[in-house]
C-alpha cells in the first residue's frame, strides 16, 4: 500500500481540526499528536490539493478562501470515514478503477471539482470521467455509473437518493449594479430599465416573469444561452441579471443577490445509480462521498 494513502484520512481529520480550533497546538492536543506532525500533515495535504489552506495571523491560523471552500466536503468525508469504516484500508478493498459521473453543466463546472479533488486525495486508485450535460444520461444503457440530477428520476430500474435542495436566486455583478442600480420588484417600470440573461430551452427567466405577472420583462432579455454555466459567465461579466444556484453564487465575490435575495425556486438534488451497480465498492464509495458532500452544501 502507498504510505501516502494510509495518511490520507489523517490529513482530512487534521485539516478539519485546524480549521475549527484555529491553532496547531490545539489540533495536536485533540489528535493526541504533536505540533510537528500536524504541520507535516497539513503541508502534505496542501501539496496534494495544490493550494495554501492556512495563513498565520495574530488570531492564530486563519483559513484561506480555498480552505473555506474545501471545509464542508472535508467534514462530509470525515463523517463518511467514521460511518463506513473505510479509511486507509480502502486500497486493499479494491477501490480502484473508472467511475463515470454525469451532472448538469453548472454542477460539473462549479460544484463538483472541489469534491472530486478530495475524493482523489482519499482514493487515488479511483479515476473519474465527468460528463457535463443538462440532458439525462441513460444509466440503464451505462452512459454513466452515477448521475447527479436536479429533477426527479422516473426509471424504475434505478436507485435514487434525494440528497438535499439547492435554492436558486437572482444575481448581478457589482459592475452591472454600479451602472444600472439595484432593481426593485415593487417598481415594474424601473425593472424595464434592466437587462436579463436567460437559458434555453428551459427559459427560467421568461417563465419567472410570467409567474410574477410581469410578462413584459421578456422584452428585456439581453442574451439567451444554451446552458447555465455560460449564462453565469455572462452575469459575472456584467451583461445582465441572471439566475444561479445559491451554492455557486456564494463562492463568487464579484456578484450580489438582487430582488431581496429571495428564493426564486428550489431544486431537489438526486443521486441516481443503476440497481445492479450499487453494491460495487468503488461506486458505493464515490456515491457516498458525493451524497455527504452535496448534503453539506445544501440549503
Amino acid at each position: 500500500m502507498d504510505p501516502l494513502t494510509a495518511l490520507s484520512w489523517d490529513w482530512i481529520r487534521c485539516f478539519v481540526l485546524m480549521a475549527e480550533r484555529g491553532s496547531i497546538a490545539a489540533a495536536a492536543q485533540q489528535l493526541g499528536s504533536n505540533a510537528a506532525t500536524v504541520s507535516r500533515q497539513i503541508a502534505a495535504l496542501e501539496r496534494q490539493l495544490g493550494c495554501e489552506l492556512f495563513v498565520r495571523s495574530r488570531q492564530g491560523m486563519q483559513t484561506t478562501p480555498a480552505a473555506q471552500r474545501f471545509l464542508p466536503p472535508a467534514r462530509a468525508m470525515q463523517a463518511q470515514a467514521q460511518q463506513l469504516g473505510l479509511g486507509a484500508a480502502a486500497q486493499d478493498a479494491g477501490l480502484s478503477g473508472l467511475v463515470r459521473i454525469s451532472a448538469s453543466v453548472a454542477l460539473a463546472n462549479f460544484v463538483l471539482p472541489e469534491l472530486l479533488v478530495l475524493l482523489r486525495a482519499l482514493h487515488p486508485g479511483i479515476r473519474i470521467e465527468l460528463i457535463a450535460t443538462d440532458a439525462h444520461s441513460k444509466l440503464l444503457e451505462r452512459e454513466a455509473d452515477i448521475a447527479i440530477r436536479l429533477a426527479d428520476p422516473v426509471q424504475e430500474a434505478l436507485v435514487a437518493r434525494r440528497i438535499t435542495q439547492f435554492p436558486i436566486r437572482l444575481y448581478a455583478s457589482h459592475a452591472y449594479l454600479a451602472r444600472h442600480g439595484l432593481p426593485q420588484l415593487d417598481a415594474p417600470a424601473a425593472l424595464m430599465q434592466h437587462h436579463f440573461i436567460d437559458v434555453a430551452p428551459q427559459h427560467p427567466m421568461r417563465d419567472g416573469f410570467t409567474r410574477l405577472g410581469l410578462p413584459q420583462l421578456a422584452e428585456r432579455v439581453a442574451a439567451v444561452c444554451s446552458d447555465h454555466a455560460t449564462a453565469w459567465q455572462l452575469v459575472r461579466a456584467g451583461l445582465g441579471i441572471g439566475s444561479s444556484l445559491a451554492v455557486v453564487a456564494a463562492r463568487d465575490a464579484g456578484v450580489a443577490p438582487v430582488l431581496g435575495g429571495v428564493d426564486a425556486g428550489r431544486f431537489p438534488v438526486w443521486l441516481v445509480m443503476h440497481k445492479g451497480l450499487r453494491t460495487q465498492p468503488r461506486l458505493r464509495v464515490v456515491a457516498d462521498h458525493l451524497a455527504q458532500a452535496l448534503k453539506s452544501l445544501g440549503g
